[in-house]
């Protein structure tokens, strides 16, 4: 072998060597790069992550509070109805009759209350509340014993609300 050929086989393997080394070297590089991408990915989903468990908990919590006056608001409203029971008992008046007309205006909003409130398909369903009822009188006592639960049901619908709010307040500051 002669000394030109043995120079170019080393120029060749220097070469290769270098190419080689460049080609590692731009391999290493990307994988790093992507190993780092990967992990600020990591990163930035473990951040999500527990802001929605924060906010899950948050939610949870004003739930729980939520129930817990509304189950106030029942047992007082009970006891209140219990107590008008008692005094209405001595009323000379209670059996006086509501005038119908105001009875069945009465009877026909509550009705028309529980239709909107209730989401049923359109089959088969008296959507405008013109079923017959059964004719019965209202007396004065019966009025004033559904004002205390209708109150209650305002100040649980109230409640509602009011954790609603707070919850989308929270998400709010929670999403900026």
């Amino acid at each position: 072998m002669s000394a030109e050929t043995r120079a170019s086989i080393i120029v060749f393997l220097i070469l290769l060597v270098a190419g080689l080394g460049v080609f590692f070297g731009y391999r290493y590089e990307s994988n790093s790069s992507r190993a780092d991408t990967a992990e600020a990915n990591v990163l930035v989903q473990a951040k999500v992550i527990q802001m929605q468990a924060d906010q899950q908990q948050a939610f949870n919590s004003i739930a729980s509070t939520t129930a817990n006056q509304n189950k106030s608001v029942d047992a007082k409203a009970e006891e209140t109805v219990i107590e008008y029971r008692t005094i209405l008992k001595r009323e000379k008046t209670c059996d006086l009759p509501v005038p119908a007309d105001i009875a069945n205006g009465l009877l026909d909003y509550t009705y028309r209350l529980r239709v909107s409130a209730m989401h049923t398909t359109s089959g088969g369903t008296d959507t405008a509340g013109a079923g017959t009822a059964a004719t019965s009188t209202l007396t004065y006592c019966q009025a004033v014993l559904w004002i205390q639960p209708l109150l209650a049901a305002i100040e649980k619908a109230n409640n509602q609300l009011s954790a609603i709010q707070q919850a989308e307040q929270l998400r709010q500051v929670k999403t900026k």
